[in-house]
Order: structure tokens, then C-alpha cells, then sequence
């Protein structure tokens, strides 16, 4: 199975710490082009490859915890920006965990008691261990977005791993000395956890988290094109951008191909485009207090009426009408 992770601007992040893509890319097994697709998706094994050739090349042994640090890193996916709008780091927490198989091929166990909370990393297919550069990547990436969420310094009371790990610049950053145990878990104090997210943002969460739960109802059931087109779309839509070509890009394919892999599919992208708007139309309609104008612009459309018009088409009922019989 196929998983979607960071975007290609993580090459860009590579680039900004004095890690050569190209050559990760070519050490790891990976096409040349990977990182010049807007969103990666990669298999379990090429990304742990990846992650490998990364810290193979790496010189500095805080590489892991910069990567984190990386700006905006919160607005690389969906999901992580869904996650980094709630209202303290408790739902942040559980609501990553809930859409972490749409961005790596690993999953949060969150286990919490009266004073603690404890995230647990695992693997969902693999029979390695996960590798330690992702592990101290994971759980900095962590603490920096509730750091940045909150505008607190929040550290970590317990870090266990299934290696040992001597670096003193490392356990500075953390602020403590890593556990040898037989899980790579991460404990915060409720309390920190319980701190308001400055960065919350309810309105945001409306539209993007029924989107984000079809994905996952989708993840396991659809890998055709036309489903890696509507995932595409819904990214590009926003920012005006609705063409095949746009799209095409995105997938790192030709036009020609794409326009192939759709017909023997018996569709073509003129529906798949039609079906995007319209499931996200309905959304919009359903979650949110949008109005026509807000939804026309969010889908790409120059004009509101042609949206109305559209929407009359699929569903046979004004927008006016089908939010009244929805809600």
C-alpha cells in the first residue's frame, strides 16, 4: 500500500541543512524527479529508505531535530495543519494520531493516565526497526509544533527508545536522557498538554476534516487514478488551480498519460473535476456556515452563478435548498 507523506518542498528542506536531494534520492533507490512532485507517495519500504540515506549523509547529529524546526512546517499537509488548528495539545495529539496513515507510514499510540500522556510509535506493515533518525525527527517534530502552538517551552518528562542514544546534544535539546526500553514512546505532563493552542482555528477544521476522514475511508479501498486525481485536486482547488495539466504535474506523469490511465478506467478528468467540486461543494454546504460566494471561490470558480448553475446540475436543487433538507 501506498501512503502519502510530506510535499515535495521537503527536497527544499534538505537543501536549506546542506543535505544534497539528489543524492539521498540516489542512494535510497528513489526516480530523480521524486522531489519535484508537489506531494510525495511513496511505499513503506521507499520511505524508510529515504529516512536512511538522509541520516547516512547526515553530519550533524541535531539533523533530525531541524528537519522539525523547519518554517511553516505545519502547512505542509492537510492533515498536520488540521492538527496544528485544534485547541490544546491533547486534541492535537489524538487528531494526528487519527490522520497520521495519510502522512507516514506509522501510527500514534496514545495512552493517558491521571498526570501523563505517553505516544507510542508504530509501524503499520514492517519488520525492521523503525530507525532511530526517524524516531528523534518524530518526537522533535512533536515538541516544536507544541512550542510553536502555544508560544510555551514545552519539554518532554520521558523519552524511551529501542536504542541507546549517548549524543549530548541530542538529550540537551529534549532536555533529558533518552530510556533503553523495548518501545520508542514519548511522555508530556497533562498540564503542558492542557495549555490553549494559540494557533486554534475551528472555521478551518469545518471544511477540512470531513475531506480528511474520506481519505482514510478511502486509503485502504482506492489507489485508481481518478481517486489520486480528486486527492490532487482538493489541494490545488483552493489555490485556483483546476486544469489537467496542473494536475498532470502534480503526479509527475505527461498529460497524455494521464488522460490514458483515466480512459481505461472508463472516466475522464472533466469528471473527475465535476465529482471533486461537487463532493466538497456538499461538504462545504453540510460543516460550514460558507457562503455560495466563499464555496465558488474555494472551488476554483470565476463566477458564482457558474457554480450555482453547476450544483443545480448535480444535485437537482439549489444550494439554498439542499443546506435547508440537510441540516
Amino acid at each position: 500500500m501506498e501512503k502519502f507523506i510530506i510535499d515535495g518542498r521537503y527536497g527544499q528542506v534538505l537543501i536549506a541543512n546542506g543535505i544534497n536531494p539528489s543524492a539521498v534520492l540516489k542512494a535510497a533507490g528513489l526516480p530523480i524527479d521524486t522531489f519535484a512532485h508537489q506531494r510525495l507517495k511513496l511505499t513503506e519500504a521507499d520511505y524508510f529508505k529515504m529516512i536512511d540515506s538522509i541520516d547516512s549523509l547526515a553530519e550533524n547529529p541535531l539533523l533530525p531535530t531541524k528537519l522539525a524546526a523547519t518554517g511553516n512546517i505545519e502547512t505542509f499537509s492537510p492533515p498536520i495543519f488540521a492538527a496544528y488548528c485544534s485547541k490544546n495539545g491533547e486534541q492535537f495529539l489524538q487528531r494526528l494520531a487519527h490522520y497520521k496513515a495519510l502522512i507516514c507510514p506509522v501510527t500514534y499510540q496514545i495512552k493517558q493516565e491521571k498526570k501523563v500522556t505517553t505516544i507510542t510509535l508504530v509501524t503499520s506493515d514492517i519488520h525492521e526497526p523503525l530507525p532511530p533518525f526517524f524516531i528523534k525527527g518524530e518526537f522533535a517534530f512533536m515538541v516544536q509544533l507544541l512550542a510553536k502552538a502555544t508560544k510555551k517551552v514545552i519539554k518532554p518528562c520521558k523519552i524511551t527508545t529501542t536504542f541507546s542514544e549517548n549524543d549530548a546534544s541530542i538529550q540537551d535539546y529534549f532536555g533529558l536522557s533518552f530510556t533503553l526500553d523495548t518501545s520508542n514512546a514519548i511522555t508530556f505532563s497533562n498540564s503542558d498538554l492542557q495549555i490553549p493552542f494559540i494557533s486554534e482555528n475551528t472555521s478551518i477544521l469545518e471544511y477540512l476534516e470531513p475531506e480528511l476522514k474520506k481519505r482514510l475511508a478511502d486509503l485502504d479501498i482506492d489507489d485508481s487514478y481518478g481517486k489520486r486525481v480528486r486527492n490532487v485536486l482538493v489541494e490545488i482547488l483552493p489555490r485556483g488551480e483546476f486544469s489537467i495539466e496542473d494536475v498532470a504535474w502534480a503526479l509527475g506523469i505527461s498529460k497524455r498519460t494521464l488522460q490514458r490511465k483515466l480512459k481505461g478506467e472508463n472516466t475522464n478528468f472533466q469528471q473527475q473535476l465535476n465529482a471533486t467540486r461537487e463532493m466538497l461543494a456538499k461538504n462545504y454546504l453540510l460543516n460550514t456556515s460558507m457562503t455560495a460566494d466563499d464555496i465558488a471561490f474555494l472551488l476554483a470558480y470565476q463566477e458564482t452563478n457558474s457554480f450555482l448553475r453547476a450544483f443545480n446540475t448535480w444535485t437537482g436543487m439549489s444550494v439554498q435548498k439542499y443546506r435547508e433538507q440537510h441540516n
